[in-house]
């Protein structure tokens, strides 16, 4: 129950962050460098240290992002000699790229359609576990966060909504935040388990889809994964050179079509039966109610099906029983 309350959730992000992503990349700036700057927003004079924690980043990945983000002249950083951490300030420009991003009424921020869907579950339930979950992890400084940008109204611009949705509103944005820390999380805790087997957490995403769907291609592997094709691409390499996968040639030109090796099913089982059972932030799951587990699993159903993300569900009907749980 608690792996399909996994799946649901991380399908759920996903969808929503590669939507908004495209979005977001049409003024200039990636979805991430723009993160760090709502981080910057919401903290002014923030260390790299602290928009690492907040944004679930490893400290190089900061590094990377503040880099792009000062070749951009939308932060600037102290230059105090004295001083081992550098406070971290937006520009204007800076606090423009955050304004033309915030969205409005008219706006097709894939989260806004979850707005429509509220009949169908309560918000509250899935916000109070996934609180529960982040503050249980150490990362309570999330709602911190969270109280923050929706103050600011950083990601919605709320005014250009009628006031009776801004409750709602705020909820999402906190469901939405929640959402991403839980998934992060789980990610992290489980690629640490997989070094021991000497995989990452997208090759193990791989093996797990390909093993799923046999026969699948490339570039169907990037639609259910929510990768882009270059990095699917990438995956598969990765896993063809370490003998995990191989691949027939199809009936369709050029067309080639993946399977897992035997060595790969051994490494699946290995993980399932060794891994699962010691992700920390899935193990809180196991104190929730199974009726209640099941109630949320329904909603999340709901929430991807709001956002056209219907192929999780065949994902889920493949990949949950018990010889396979994932």
């Amino acid at each position: 129950m608690k792996y399909e309350f996994y799946i649901l959730s991380r399908y759920l992000f996903l969808k929503i962050e590669r939507n908004y992503s495209t979005i977001v990349e049409k003024y200039g700036v990636t979805l991430p460098q723009l993160r760090a700057l709502w981080i910057i927003n919401a903290f002014p004079g923030v260390n790299s240290s602290m928009i690492s924690k907040v944004g679930c980043w490893t400290r190089p990945t900061v590094t990377k992002i503040i880099k792009m983000l000062l070749n951009k002249n939308l932060v600037s950083r102290d230059l105090a000699p004295n001083k081992k951490s550098k406070s971290i300030h937006l520009t204007e420009e800076g606090f423009n790229m955050i304004e033309i991003n915030k969205q409005t009424n008219n706006s097709n921020f894939p989260l806004l359609k979850l707005l429509n869907s509220n009949h169908y579950y309560d918000l509250e339930q899935l916000i109070d576990i996934y609180k529960f979950t982040a503050v249980k992890s150490n990362n309570l400084f999330i709602l911190d966060y969270i109280e923050r940008i929706n103050i600011l109204s950083l990601k919605i611009q709320y005014d250009t909504f009628p006031e009776s949705q801004h409750t709602n509103l705020k909820n999402l944005v906190a469901l939405y935040n929640l959402l991403r820390v839980f998934v992060l999380t789980v990610e992290n805790d489980h690629s640490l388990l997989l070094k021991s087997l000497n995989l990452t957490y997208p090759q193990m995403r791989a093996l797990k889809i390909i093993y799923a769907f046999k026969g699948i291609t490339s570039v169907q592997l990037s639609e259910l994964a929510l990768w882009s094709p270059s990095s699917a691409n990438l995956v598969v390499k990765n896993l063809f050179n370490k003998g995990l996968i191989y691949k027939d040639k199809g009936t369709i030109k050029n067309s080639l079509h993946m399977y897992v090796t035997e060595k790969a099913k051994a490494i699946i089982i290995k993980d399932v039966s060794e891994n699962q059972n010691k992700i920390g932030t899935l193990c809180l799951l196991d104190n929730v109610p199974e009726e209640k587990l099941m109630k949320l699993n329904l909603q999340l159903h709901y929430l991807n099906e709001a956002i056209n993300n219907h192929m999780v569900v065949e994902f889920l009907s493949r990949s949950l029983n018990p010889a396979h749980k994932l």
